[in-house]
């Protein structure tokens, strides 16, 4: 059952990815509250950038520290989900006028860090519920359920609050109440399948050494660099690049749909489920074929089909119906090598790191993650969001090129 519970967490954060950070409530932040997309769009991305510093800064430290307390890891968890659920809820006071900007960027930043921070703890676990020959599969069927089962949360927001002219609790549309509204059941979706893994994990004593040692730096360079990178090191500087553009596609995929394409919330729930569903197909693929193959394989595989893809929907795609089919292509990848990194660091490290490592795989995909979101921002600031997407596409090289240096495991 521990696998299964290990899965469930995954179902439930990706409501908060879905519907807070990619499609719906950052469109709405830079159509009606900024009321300029463009602008909106920028905004959303430097906020994205300076979390992202928060969160890399801080995550090895808090790994270490988990890995040196008993059950450190899903205390730490448990903590860090919660606070996710409660500060989503503040997004309800984030009316649609430009005097809320501030607020709702405050509310983003500190929801995505605590999502972040319990997104690590939650990866480190991986290797208690799974073995060198499943371990592809577990990330896989995770990340697969996390997909398939965002679209009934997506289904329930688009008919029950975004479509209906009258819906059963009365919510305005006029001040926006019904998209406000979703954050509520974001958190209460997060809360209900978050539960069963924290309760089921927190009752095993899965770490039963009380170390309680201070923070230790040195250990955790180690991990990286032994007189010159270590394998694991080499990786993780290869993962910080391509990790940029991932975070762009996922922050940015709905404000550029509605910015470029004029995709209305409508649109965008339905992008959404068709693209979890496409999503659901290629990490199950991809969770096989990481255990049949190996995980460097897999990542080069789909960072080329991902520059490809920002290539195209940026210079080429003129059409809604165009966007719609190259966002189904990056959904077949952009699962399964999230699945794939998680499993190629789970089989880098031994028991004893595994929260000082996940900390520096969390470190390395928000060190330098300032610099994507700040440097789409900052393009599609000053030229357009087309040119903005487009720069994407050069981390997503860099990324390619730093992988080919990390040896198979």
């Amino acid at each position: 059952m521990n696998k299964f519970y290990y899965a469930l967490y995954d179902l439930a954060n990706s409501a908060y990815t879905s519907i807070i950070i990619t499609f719906v409530f950052s469109a709405y932040f830079a159509t009606q509250i900024v009321g300029d997309a463009q602008l909106g769009a920028s905004y959303w991305q430097w906020t994205a950038g300076l979390c992202s510093l928060a969160i890399a800064f801080s995550s090895p430290f808090l790994g270490s520290r988990a890995d040196n307390i008993s059950n450190g890891k899903i205390n730490y968890l448990k903590k860090f989900t919660y606070l996710c659920i409660v500060s989503t809820c503040l997004f309800w006071f984030a009316k649609p006028d430009t005097k809320y900007i501030f607020y709702t960027l405050l509310i983003f930043f500190i929801s995505n860090y605590f999502y972040e921070i319990a997104l690590m703890f939650y990866n480190s676990l991986l290797k208690k519920c799974s073995n060198k020959k499943d371990v592809g599969k577990i990330s896989g069927f995770g990340f697969a359920l996390g997909y398939i089962g965002s679209v009934p949360i997506l289904l329930l927001v688009l008919y029950v609050f975004v479509l209906p002219e009258n819906n059963f609790l009365g919510l305005s549309k006029n001040e926006y109440e019904n998209i406000r509204f979703v954050p509520f059941v974001v958190s209460i979706w997060f809360f209900i399948f978050a539960l069963p893994m924290i309760q089921n994990f927190s009752k095993k004593n899965l770490e039963n050494k009380l170390i309680n040692e201070k923070v230790n730096l040195k250990k955790i360079i180690e991990i990286v660099w032994k007189n010159k990178f270590t394998n694991a090191g080499k990786f993780l500087v290869a993962r910080m690049i391509y990790a940029d553009a991932l975070i762009v596609l996922t922050a940015g995929g709905g404000v550029y749909a509605s910015g470029v394409f004029d995709y209305t919330t409508k649109d965008l729930l339905s992008l959404a489920i068709f693209g979890n569903i496409v999503a659901f197909v290629g990490v199950i693929i991809g969770g096989y074929l990481n255990d049949k193959f190996n995980s460097k394989k897999i990542i080069i595989f789909c960072i080329v089909a991902l520059i490809f893809s920002v290539i195209y929907i940026s210079l080429i795609a003129q059409t809604k119906e165009q966007f719609f089919y190259s966002v189904m292509f990056v959904s077949l990848f952009i699962g399964s090598i999230q699945s794939a990194s998680r499993v190629l660091m789970t089989k880098l490290l031994d028991n004893k790191n595994l929260g000082k490592g996940f900390g520096l795989f969390s470190f390395s995909g928000r060190a330098t993650s300032f610099a994507g979101p700040m440097l789409v921002g900052t393009t599609t600031y000053f030229f357009s969001q087309r040119v903005g997407l487009l720069s994407v596409s050069i981390l997503f090289v860099l990324g390619f090129l730093l992988m080919l240096n990390v040896k198979n495991v």
